[in-house]
């Protein structure tokens, strides 16, 4: 099952991550159920996979500084690249 996100969604999703400010479960609803549009889909992928690629220091993080750079990244790419009525 997939479900139709928006780059707005995506958009808000990685802000609350990097802010703390999102609730238990929204990284991990994120991360874990696809989404339909393909190109926003490899976005999720690429988020998920970050602890993977960028090995967290320590259990109490999600993934090295260098991947919440990635991270950082990737939010500053959708809201200046992205098709926000996507």
């Amino acid at each position: 099952m997939s479900k139709m996100v928006s780059t707005r969604e995506i958009i808000r999703a990685i802000t609350s991550f990097l802010n703390g400010t999102g609730r238990a479960y929204d990284w991990d609803d994120f991360t874990s159920i696809p989404i339909r549009d393909e190109d926003l889909n490899a976005i999720r992928i690429e988020c998920a996979e970050l602890p993977h690629k960028y090995p967290p220091g320590n259990c109490r993080q999600y993934c090295s500084d260098e991947g919440l750079r990635r991270l950082e990244e990737i939010l500053n790419n959708l809201k200046t690249n992205g098709d926000a009525s996507r």
